[in-house]
């Protein structure tokens, strides 16, 4: 051995494997505090989702019903139309 080295005790690896069972412990509390906070997250974003489909569903009603009353306004004075040609 040279003089440079240290011998590793039992007692080192025993301290190692504590401080690295410390460590594998403070990595899980930190996902779990984050996978906490990204499920929240994830829950306001699918609530948002829900409200704009909802939005989106009145608004194609809405868009189908004006479709619908503007096509009765121009039938009425077209067919005017088609019987004037046919007495012209």
């Amino acid at each position: 051995m040279s003089p440079h080295e240290e011998a590793v005790t039992k007692k080192d690896l025993r301290d190692l494997q504590k401080d690295l069972k410390l460590f594998k412990e403070e990595i899980v509390h930190e996902f779990h505090v984050v996978s906490e906070g990204l499920g929240d997250q994830i829950k306001l974003v699918a609530e948002g989702h829900s409200g704009l489909v909802k939005r989106l569903d009145r608004l194609e009603k809405e868009n189908e019903r004006q479709h619908l009353e503007t096509r009765s306004l121009i039938k009425l004075p077209f067919s005017d139309l088609q019987e004037w040609q046919k007495t012209a």
